[in-house]
């Protein structure tokens, strides 16, 4: 299903409003101005412009249905579209071929996977929370950083990517795909949320990546999307990985990741990554090959030694309270410290505090030095004989200055 361009049949004298934080409607009212609309920039979270001006409103999906500015829009009768909308309709056919991921979990471990393994074949430039990075034979070198994974920022992503020469675009996009994608990657719909000041759940935000696929382009999904697609990945699906095979329908190829990787937490990420490979023309021994050696990934339960100490690294920006649960059982042994909590500056959706509390309650004999981080976890410090800090690199500090400790697990939810 994809809807008539909203964008392409505006005439010249039709005056469009990019609803946003300013910083968020700039990007892509640039754009449109570039490319010869009458767009403008509007921040609608404190103030509350006019409307009546305007023929056509480009709202985040994100936004609150009750925002003033967007209630008097649809009151007069407005033609209201999202910005991931606009932003394939600005920018497609897009000149290369563009992966695009949506999903509740495992988008960037997903993206950065599938990056890897395409990156055997020629030249890919990924967008992630990560940052934007060029990747050739395996390896990967960050450009840029800072940017968040709203639809605008697939403009800049694909401006990076045409410059480098790159071959494929692999793009991670929040609560939907822009229309823009050859591929079109659910990576999940399970452990639901609701967005818009709880008025919309995610999963129907990310069902864009349907709604928006353009003619032609493949759809892949998770199983537990349950929906019909293309290629499907996860038990009983098309592709499905147990850690130490990769499996496609009746052929199957054997992994040798990294002994240091904890395979049960990338077993999603490589059945999503190796099913988009395959619709893309790759051979399943392909893949396990460009697999080979794999150690994971920085803040997705990557094991390292920092400091005299073994760190399992599992800050993420998609962490949950059972990703700190399942750290915990594979970090048993030993003297424990645990960095937990959230940079509530930098996540979109925060750390379920009052399950994670109550984790902590009932597993805080396993933890020698407790570190909470965030200011919503810092009023539960004294019951759970802890220590407080404002970000992630503190809490780290603070836990490696304590004398006698074996182990350091990091799970605080922030962009990394």
């Amino acid at each position: 299903m994809h809807c008539e361009p909203c964008l392409s049949s505006s005439p010249g004298s039709a005056e469009i409003a990019v609803l946003d934080t300013i910083h968020g409607a700039a990007t892509l009212a640039s754009e449109m101005v570039d490319r010869g609309l009458r767009a403008t920039a509007l921040e609608v979270y404190h103030e509350n412009p006019e409307m009546s001006g305007y023929d056509l409103v480009v709202a985040p999906v994100h936004l609150w249905s009750g925002n003033p500015a967007l209630e008097e829009a649809r009151r007069l009768g407005k033609r209201v579209i999202t910005h991931h909308r606009a932003v394939g309709e600005l920018l497609g056919p897009p000149g290369m071929r563009v992966f695009e991921l949506t999903g509740t979990r495992g988008k960037t471990t997903s993206a950065l996977l599938l990056a890897r393994i395409l990156s055997q074949r020629g030249r890919i430039l990924s967008h992630t929370t990560r940052g934007i990075e060029i990747w050739e034979d395996g390896n990967s070198r960050i450009i840029s950083s800072g940017l968040s994974i709203t639809p605008a920022n697939m403009i800049l992503a694909l401006k990076e990517a045409l410059a480098a020469g790159a071959g494929s675009l692999v793009g991670e996009v929040s609560l939907g795909g822009c229309g823009l994608a050859d591929y079109g990657i659910l990576t999940s719909l399970s452990g639901d949320y609701l967005v818009a000041q709880g008025s919309l759940w995610a999963s129907t935000a990310k069902l864009q990546m349907v709604s928006l696929l353009r003619s032609g382009s493949l759809l892949i999904s998770n199983m537990d999307a349950a929906i019909s697609s293309n290629m499907t990945f996860g038990p009983g699906g098309d592709v499905s990985c147990d850690g130490s095979t990769l499996a496609f329908r009746e052929r199957s190829a054997k992994l040798e990741l990294g002994g240091g990787v904890d395979r049960s937490s990338y077993l999603q990420a490589i059945a999503c990554a190796a099913a988009a490979s395959i619709a893309a023309g790759l051979f399943v021994e392909e893949i396990a090959e460009a697999l080979e050696g794999f150690e994971g990934f920085s803040g997705r339960m990557m094991v390292s030694s920092r400091e005299g100490l073994s760190l399992v690294d599992n800050s993420n920006s998609g962490l949950q309270v059972s990703g700190i649960s399942h750290a915990l059982d594979y970090a048993r042994g030993g003297s424990l410290a645990l960095v937990a909590g959230e940079e509530a500056q930098t996540v979109c959706e925060g750390m379920d505090v009052p399950a994670l509390v109550e984790l902590l309650r009932s597993r805080r004999d396993e933890i020698d030095l407790l570190v909470l981080v965030g200011e919503r976890l810092r009023p539960y410090a004294k019951e759970l004989h802890a220590i407080t800090a404002s970000d992630l690199p503190s809490g780290l500090a603070l836990a490696e200055e304590r004398p006698g400790l074996d182990k350091l697990l990091s799970c605080v939810k922030c962009f990394r």
